[in-house]
């Protein structure tokens, strides 16, 4: 599911609408169905229904935050697994050379990819950064160390590259997953219940339509968060990019 900053918006005005249409159920009802008896009745099921949902909402909110955390730690170990390899690369030596500029270049793209300027979309899977990387692996396969403290370094930078690629399909991969739309429709539909009963039993003043609309943006708020966990690189909550901000620094310093 996509995630849009007007989802929010949307989520408000139904919710808020709901409410208003309790409030016109309530005119076209008898009294006798708005007893005190008939609204104990209600309260109490609508006490079930408001259970569930912040259960549902709170386990929610847990997942995309589950799924943000892990996000951001992608990135900070894809990070500094690049510093790692060109520290090792630079002690190689000068022969190394070629090989940290293709990292340099990796580097780059995939901060641009990640975490582009202005507003346009994050590229997760950009095929010519893939096919830097891999030739990155190419290079670094055809290499021998012509002492035992280059072979040994290589050798490390070797097995590193793996986990390099690891990282980025992870991310890829993990881009595919997400809150289920109808787990969500359901909460909404809790939701527009909830209110329903808000508007029954209000009185039609101002300030109870006030307060019924800033509650619904409460809750709005919170399916718009979740939303914006489970994509980080969506929303308007956002995974910093600073730890790739760093690798490439620390690469321009070296």
């Amino acid at each position: 599911m996509k995630v849009g900053p007007y989802i929010g918006w949307i989520v408000a005005f139904i919710v808020f609408a709901s409410a208003m249409l309790g409030m016109l159920i309530r005119r076209t009802l008898p009294e006798s169905h708005l007893s005190d008896e008939t609204k104990g009745v209600v309260t109490l099921s609508m006490g079930v229904v408001g259970t569930l949902t912040a259960l549902v909402l709170s386990l929610l909110i847990a997942t995309a935050s589950n799924t943000f955390n892990t996000r951001s730690q992608e990135i900070t170990v894809l990070a500094a697994k690049v510093i790692q390899l060109e520290r090792l690369l630079r002690r190689y030596g000068p022969e190394a050379d070629g090989e940290r500029d293709l990292l340099h270049r990796y580097t780059a793209m995939k901060l641009q990819d990640l975490f582009p300027q202005g507003n346009a979309k994050p590229l997760l899977e950009d095929p010519s950064t893939i096919t830097l990387f891999e030739e990155l692996l190419d290079r670094l396969a055809a290499m021998e160390g012509h002492s035992t403290q280059q072979r040994w370094l290589l050798s490390q930078a070797q097995a590193l590259t793996p986990e390099l690629s690891e990282v980025r399909w992870l991310l890829i991969e993990q881009d595919e997953l997400g809150i289920p739309v109808p787990v969500l429709l359901v909460v909404l539909f809790w939701l527009c219940l909830l209110f329903v009963s808000f508007g029954l039993f209000a009185p039609p003043n101002a300030t109870v339509r006030v307060v019924l609309f800033l509650c619904a943006v409460a809750v709005a708020g919170a399916i718009q968060t979740i939303l914006d966990l489970s994509r980080p690189f969506e929303g308007v909550i956002r995974v910093s990019g600073e730890p790739l901000r760093h690798a490439l620094a620390v690469i321009n310093h070296g």
